[in-house]
């Protein structure tokens, strides 16, 4: 079965004018010659640091900002000529959950004012609504003024806003940027659980290396305007080193111990020094698994364990130090 594109966009650039003086002006290259293709139903991370060009890259795709040249289709919709077709069908929260909120309202409030905007029809508004505070946990703050509850909560409510007319696009830009870590655990959770109820694309903005590798599992990422690398997580380590190792410290071993471990023709090297057994494999899961398997039949005692596995931060240094891992 073909996967189906949601976001098709190739080769956009956008451009700001940025002042330098009192009558001089330069151009900024917010993106540069940007091409991605995003599948429905993902949750997919741009990672970046500040400046990278995330946030413009996602107001264009959500019909906010008009690209100086390329061409793209959001669910079908042109770029250039729909822009009010993308911007109905597609729901953004800001970095702040303060925007678009009324302090002045209470949270079902809110989310009444907003279901008008949203033009929900009159007979589906209180089912609607009851839904989502059900579903963010947020029925017992309805009746809560915005400014006495938590960020988090405050954040929760910026998403529900969303949820209101159910689109099939949802555009995060660094959703938890400022929370404290409860708060920020909370929303990564239910950004995940929208995702699984409703099959919502959901494209997360996010300098936080261990949110993109915790909630996706394909990431673009993103310096002064390029995309210099866009893959699953997974590939990304793959392609980062040729082999993984791991290192177990175990009690003494026997040289007919070592042997029988080497055996294994998954097992590229096998050294055991200062209590330090030490592995290269093309199979890391495999191996492990069957090493540690065979020091306990063994009656070995395994006191510590560590892998050369690569996370997503040492992909993101390499890559945006030294270009494109090949």
């Amino acid at each position: 079965m073909a996967v189906e594109n949601i976001i098709e966009i190739n080769n956009i650039v956008k451009n700001y004018r940025i002042r330098k003086g009192l009558f001089k002006f330069e151009n900024f290259k917010a993106l540069d010659g940007v091409s991605l293709s995003i599948r429905r139903g993902e949750i997919f991370g741009l990672l970046g640091t500040n400046g990278a060009g995330k946030t413009t890259l996602i107001k264009v795709m959500a019909g906010l900002l008009q690209a100086d040249c390329g061409t793209g289709t959001i669910l079908g919709f042109d770029i250039y000529n729909d822009h009010k077709k993308i911007r109905a069908n597609v729901s953004l929260v800001a970095p702040t959950a303060d925007v678009g909120t009324d302090n002045n309202l209470t949270v079902r409030q809110n989310l009444e004012f907003w279901a008008v905007v949203y033009n929900l029809q009159k007979e589906k508004r209180e089912k609607r609504i009851n839904d989502v505070l059900n579903f963010l946990d947020l029925k017992e703050y309805e009746n809560f003024w915005p400014i006495s509850i938590s960020a988090g909560m405050r954040q929760k409510l910026a998403i529900a806003r969303s949820l209101l007319v159910q689109n099939p696009i949802l555009f995060l830009d660094e959703p938890t940027v400022k929370l404290d870590a409860k708060g920020a655990q909370s929303i990564r959770e239910f950004i995940r659980k929208i995702n699984k109820e409703f099959n919502t694309t959901i494209i997360l903005t996010t300098h936080y290396i261990f949110e993109a590798e915790e909630l996706c599992e394909r990431v673009a990422i993103m310096d002064k305007g390029k995309i210099i690398s866009c893959d699953f997580v997974d590939n990304l380590r793959n392609n980062l080193q040729k082999y993984d190792s791991f290192t177990i410290e175990c009690d003494n071993l026997s040289t007919e111990i070592i042997e029988k471990i080497k055996f294994n023709k998954n097992v590229l090297e096998c050294t055991y020094e200062n209590r330090a057994l030490h592995i290269t494999t093309d199979k890391l899961e495999n191996i492990l698994n069957f090493t540690v398997s065979f020091l306990r039949k063994e009656n070995i005692d395994i006191h510590s364990m560590e892998t050369n596995e690569y996370t997503l931060e040492d992909i993101f240094i390499k890559i945006t130090t030294e270009g494109e891992i090949k």
